[in-house]
């Protein structure tokens, strides 16, 4: 066997130790979990909402029985419009879902570009990007967004756009400060010295190793992003009515909260559930990828 072929099989072996003491590390947290069979089935619901809700979302079944509480027939009731609570709860996921992760993954394009970008080259880029990003960091995102959601018109496609485009900075911030202890390794000075261009550098070389601290942080952000959605849904500047959302169902189950508190009670426990399975996960990943660190790095809601 040659010295190459040696060389292969024992880093192959070190990263399948690596990965099966992160397994374990993960599995031995009760609330990671849990939280990861939570969103599995969050998932499930999203991809089947056909088949799972009994009803369209936006059938008027129940005429003349508006607020009917929950039954063995109707398991979360009627709406204030007599539409069944459950086959929009079911439909909401999907859309919170859609929202939460392409969001996500546009907010982590940009802050990845824009983070490794000022981490490697430093100097005056890194200050106009570090400017920018603690700017925006700066600003109260809930208004941001609702100026931009007003501007742009309240839509599927201006939820995912807007919040995408405004919650890239912590991103930024964390691959950053990780790109900028990357480029003082040997790798890099080696790969430098062999004439490779800097943005192959940084593509081939420095991004792949900040991608664990990425995704530990997306799987935390989803959480606070579908949060963000069902403000905006709540607010009439999410996704249009009569979509199902569970921010627009909290927005109609409030002029009715006490006469059918239900309609309002469903999609909060949802939205609450979600996100308490998001964050339970993304602390285990966090804990099982990087068992060394302390801080929590969670998205701002």
């Amino acid at each position: 066997m040659s010295a190459a072929s040696t060389t292969a099989d024992s880093g192959g072996s070190a990263d399948k130790a690596v990965r099966g003491r992160a397994m374990r590390r993960f599995t031995a947290n009760r609330m990671a979990v849990v939280g990861a069979v939570v969103v599995f089935l969050l998932v499930l619901l999203a991809v089947f909402a056909p088949q799972i809700a009994p009803y369209h979302p936006n059938d008027d079944l129940f005429s003349g029985q508006r607020g009917v509480g929950p039954s063995w027939e109707h398991w979360m009731g009627h709406d204030h419009l007599t539409r069944d609570l459950f086959s929009r709860v079911v439909f909401g996921t999907r859309i919170a879902l859609i929202v939460g992760i392409t969001s996500s993954l546009i907010s982590i394009i940009i802050g990845v570009i824009v983070g490794a970008v000022a981490g490697y080259f430093g100097g005056w880029v890194d200050e106009v990007l570090s400017f920018l990003i603690d700017a925006l960091m700066a600003f109260p995102l809930i208004a941001l967004l609702i100026v931009l959601a007003a501007v742009m018109g309240p839509s599927l496609t201006t939820t995912i756009v807007v919040i995408g485009a405004t919650v890239w900075a912590r991103y930024a911030r964390v691959v950053r400060a990780e790109v900028m202890s990357i480029r003082q390794r040997d790798f890099v000075t080696a790969a430098k010295a062999l004439g490779a261009f800097d943005y192959r550098i940084i593509w081939r070389h420095v991004v792949p190793n900040v991608l664990t601290s990425v995704i530990v942080l997306a799987s935390l952000q989803v959480g606070s992003i579908i949060i963000l959605e069902s403000a905006l849904s709540f607010l009439g500047l999410g996704v249009r009515p009569p979509t199902a959302t569970w921010g627009g169902i909290l927005s109609d189950g409030r002029a009715f909260i006490l006469r059918y508190p239900h309609i309002a009670i469903f999609p909060g426990l949802m939205i609450v559930t979600t996100v308490l399975a998001f964050n339970f996960l993304g602390d285990g990943l966090r804990d099982a990828l990087d068992p060394h660190q302390k801080a929590t790095t969670r998205g701002r809601t």
